[in-house]
């Protein structure tokens, strides 16, 4: 799905990402752990197309789609919560106002029969590319992530500026989730969000036909969610990991106690 190649990022005198050449595969979810400002972020915004690196490539596929949620600077304003997580199916949203328009003008009997005609083959190929689309069941989509989120139907009708920063952003990481884009790239998901969000975000991550890479503090769910872990552990040093948060921390234990260069066991890789 995507690929670093010889990957190198620095900030000044300091090096976070010295040459790293790591690919990651459709289903992978890969948890990124480390001190603060060690470049986890950085990676995220490299990723995303926000940050450019000093050298090397990040090669992905024409047909990738992209999800970001940064840890800030999120709002929302002039529309509903529920407008908003909406706009996320915004091709659909246009294909059902068309629909609308050409029921109100079939109901014109003033219009010619060669345009009543094409009006009803438009309307029949929009219907069966909705339909296709799953269009009909968007909003019902739209009301289980939001609820799942903690949103309650009265939230749902409030105006998106009157959430706090943390509302703010369940409300980005809902549109991101109903955008189902092939990579979701999440910097702090879990910082706003209470047991039970937590929880149903977990079981929605695991169902996604998506890659993820994420950064959490919360170790509980990074190590529920994670599939692979790509470790930074300081002097530009970074590991890729076959295993959840857990199994890292055990075999990095391991390896601290015995030849700290040296791997011990396969599923482990320096990145260099």
């Amino acid at each position: 799905m995507i690929q670093l190649a010889e990957l190198t990022k620095a900030f000044g005198d300091r090096v976070l990402l010295d040459r790293v050449t790591w690919q990651i595969s459709d289903g992978d979810r890969v948890g990124l752990c480390g001190p603060n400002g060690s470049g986890k972020t950085t990676l995220l915004r490299m990723l995303a197309g926000l940050d450019e690196p000093d050298g090397g490539a990040i090669i992905t596929p024409a047909a990738l789609t992209i999800g970001y949620l940064p840890q800030d600077g999120l709002e929302h304003a002039g529309r509903t919560v529920f407008e908003e997580a909406s706009s996320a199916f915004q091709p659909l949203l246009d294909m059902k106002a068309e629909m609308h328009d050409i029921e109100h003008r079939l109901a014109d009997t003033s219009v010619p029969q060669a345009e009543h005609d094409a009006m009803l083959e438009r309307y029949s190929d929009l219907q069966d590319r909705f339909r296709l689309a799953d269009g009909y069941s968007m909003d019902l989509r739209i009301a289980t992530v939001l609820r799942g989120l903690g949103f309650t139907q009265d939230d749902v009708n409030r105006p998106s500026e009157t959430f706090s920063g943390g509302w703010q952003m369940r409300i980005a990481l809902a549109k991101l989730l109903l955008g189902r884009p092939n990579l979701l790239l999440l910097d702090e998901p879990t910082n706003h969000l209470d047991v039970e969000s937590l929880e149903w975000l977990e079981r929605e991550l695991e169902t996604l036909d998506a890659a993820v890479i994420l950064v959490a503090h919360d170790r509980w769910f990074l190590d529920r969610i994670s599939t692979h872990m790509l470790a930074f552990e300081g002097e530009s040093q970074v590991v890729w990991f076959e295993g959840n948060y857990q199994d890292y921390e055990a075999d990095r234990k391991k390896r601290l106690g015995a030849e700290a260069d040296r791997p011990h066991r396969l599923r482990y890789k320096r990145l260099r």
